[in-house]
């Protein structure tokens, strides 16, 4: 007969397993539940005449599904009694843990048990010809859900109702679920027991008005509750831990053979981070997970001593603060039952410690424990993806700092012809022809349009006649000696010879030139041919193949442009194709342009290229020289805040 050991016991819904932590708790919870399986199957399998059975538990996320405890029955002297071989047969105990499985999935999903069937067993574990037991099984139920199940093998020559014995072993098996609760039960009761303690300690602790003092005080209580012979408590600084309290003294000889003993401790338990027993138990030799370091332990216990010593670390959110350090009488060890109670209190000593230390630090302390703690983070291990952020965001920082790229002017810009001509009707008259069309490519004094000239002709002809007609009166008035008539045909004759001077001008002027070369922009007439002009309306407008950028520059930046100043122009058609331009003329007055308040300035094209066309816009940069004609740098974030800081002064001012 052999026990499998479980790691935790199955418990009802919403109570806590049994465990090894509780204070005051038995010492091997696991144990307890071997035993009590042990006793349920030897009741079960003396029930119903069982020769041997076993308890398959299900798997959970804490423990291993499988076979957890074997009983088999003592010889009756029948014969078919099942030898301590047939559980040594792997097989034969994979068989009964699939039984014990099947039973624990039908008991959860509600479905009836799987039927009794007959199993052939020989003395060593062989199967024979015939059916020498039967094998039933029946579930482990806790609140209602199916934690495992008991596989047993009763002889055939044994006369078995089966119904009648699986009810009798479903109700043997409440046991199981009444365990549990009393477990839980216990447990609870231990840790009330355990946190009634420990708010004692701690509330007798809060009558310390320093960290000394307080240390004092646990160390002091701590002695009496737990039979010490001593309790030592040291805290973690920026160096090795130093012993800040000592049961039964009111000031620490720093000089001391002692001190330096359990400094040593500490100091061997804060390296390790975890309890340390001297002398270390049995069980804890014997798995070499739990073995220590105890050298030091070992000096302070032989030479102030002998004794047994615990050491246990004292924690703040994770961070090893101290150390707390208890000795008793060699004879009298800790028992394993104060263990988990003395854990409990050590996770609440820690931060109660340090924040009384905390408390007690002077101005300076503070400052200077802030700037350590500070460049602890930027070069200790932890922190590291807000750390590689910080390196980058400060390089990103250091770059953009620099001068590194040349300093611009940015505005916008639109290409307009270098020159431009109106060419307006002549003179108040009706519109003959038209020779030119829009986007016409035209000489300087090329005909564009011819004004009708018929009205003008008829009156000419007419102020001839009269002209002739006054002059013969004129002539005749003078030659019969009417000088009073003479002098006043003059005039008359004088203004009609003005008026045709006028018509002969108009008639000249007939014909509508170009005064450039270049190309006509406007001029779509043949619509209004034969229709009234006016010299107030305009017929044509010419501008010159050469274009010039006009570049709108705010006045913020004004005083960076000057004339001979290069720089790109990149147009919204092609973006691209940059074409270079140079500044000619700045305006020396401001103009308000959609809301802002800009400087135009003249730029000449070089190299124009033969897409580009007035009236086209975009973007100009202009490089800003130095007083020695370099290009002047300037860095990213002054490009980025350069704005915002002049905006703010600009409110400031205000």
């Amino acid at each position: 007969m052999s026990v499998h050991k479980v790691s935790a016991a199955p418990q009802p819904h919403g109570a806590p397993a049994a465990t090894a932590g509780g204070g005051g708790a038995p010492p091997d919870p696991a144990g307890e539940l071997e035993v009590f399986l042990r006793s349920l199957l030897a009741a079960q399998c003396t029930l119903i005449g069982a020769a041997a059975g076993v308890v398959v538990l299900a798997g959970t996320d804490a423990r291993r599904g499988g076979v957890v405890s074997r009983y088999v029955a003592a010889a009756d002297g029948a014969g078919d009694e099942i030898g301590p071989d047939a559980f040594g047969d792997p097989a034969f105990l994979r068989r009964l843990e699939r039984a014990g499985l099947e039973a624990v999935e039908r008991a959860a999903a509600g479905a009836a048990l799987p039927p009794v069937e007959s199993v052939t067993i020989a003395q060593a574990g062989i199967y024979e010809a015939s059916g020498t037991h039967r094998l039933i099984t029946a579930p482990l139920l806790a609140d209602g859900r199916a934690e495992g199940a008991t596989v047993l093998l009763v002889p055939v020559r044994r006369r078995l109702d089966a119904e009648d014995a699986r009810e009798r072993l479903v109700l043997s098996a409440a046991r199981f679920e009444a365990f549990l609760w009393r477990q839980h039960s216990l447990a609870e009761a231990q840790q009330k027991a355990m946190l009634r303690q420990t708010l004692e300690l701690l509330d007798t602790s809060q009558q310390g008005t320093s960290v000394e003092s307080m240390g004092s005080l646990l160390c002091h209580e701590l002695q009496r509750r737990f039979g010490c012979t001593r309790v030592s408590v040291g805290l973690a600084g920026h160096g090795p831990i130093r012993l800040a309290a000592v049961s039964g003294a009111d000031e620490i000889d720093r000089k001391g053979a002692a001190v330096g003993a359990l400094e040593a401790a500490m100091e061997e338990c804060a390296d390790q981070d975890t309890e340390i027993v001297y002398p270390p138990p049995a069980a804890m030799q014997a798995d070499p997970a739990q073995r220590r370091v105890t050298r030091s332990h070992e000096s302070l216990a032989r030479r102030f001593g002998p004794a047994a010593v615990l050491s246990l670390p004292l924690r703040v959110e994770g961070d090893l603060v101290g150390v707390a350090t208890l000795e008793r009488d060699e004879n009298d060890p800790f028992p394993a039952a104060s263990l988990p109670l003395l854990r409990l209190i050590a996770e609440f000593i820690g931060p109660l410690l340090w924040t009384r230390r905390l408390a007690d630090r002077g101005v300076m302390a503070v400052a200077r424990d802030r700037a350590l703690d500070a460049g602890t983070m930027l070069v200790g291990p932890r922190h590291t993806g807000a750390k590689l952020i910080g390196i980058v965001a400060i390089l990103t920082l250091v770059v953009m700092a620099l001068p590194l790229w040349p300093k611009h002017v940015w505005a916008r810009a639109e290409v307009r012809p270098a020159a431009a001509r109106s060419i307006p009707s002549p003179f108040v008259g009706y519109l003959k022809s038209v020779a030119v069309k829009t986007g016409q490519d035209v000489r300087e004094g090329q005909v564009l349009a011819t004004m009708d000239t018929s009205d003008l002709e008829m009156e000419l002809a007419e102020l001839e006649a009269r002209r002739a007609s006054l002059s013969a009166e004129h002539d005749e008035a003078q030659a019969n000696g009417d000088l009073g008539k003479a002098a006043t045909l003059r005039p008359q004759i004088a203004e009609a010879a003005a008026r045709r001077a006028f018509i002969e001008d108009h008639i000249a002027r007939a014909e509508v030139r170009s005064p450039v070369t270049g190309t006509v922009s406007r001029g779509d007439l043949e619509s209004f041919i034969g229709a009234r002009v006016e010299p107030t309306q305009m017929l044509f407008e010419v501008v010159t193949q050469e274009n010039i950028a006009t570049v709108k520059v705010d006045e913020r930046d004004i005083r960076l442009v000057r004339p001979g100043q290069a720089g790109t122009l990149t147009t919204a058609a092609l973006p691209g194709e940059p074409v270079r331009i140079v500044v000619e003329r700045v305006n020396p007055t401001a103009d308000a342009v959609q809301g802002a308040n800009v400087y135009l300035a003249e730029a000449r094209i070089e190299s124009p290229p033969a897409w580009l066309r007035p009236g086209q816009t975009g973007r100009a940069t202009l490089n800003v020289l130095r007083d020695d004609g370099k290009p002047q740098r300037t860095s990213a974030l002054s490009m980025l805040l350069g704005p915002v800081v002049d905006e703010l002064r600009m409110h400031w001012w205000w």
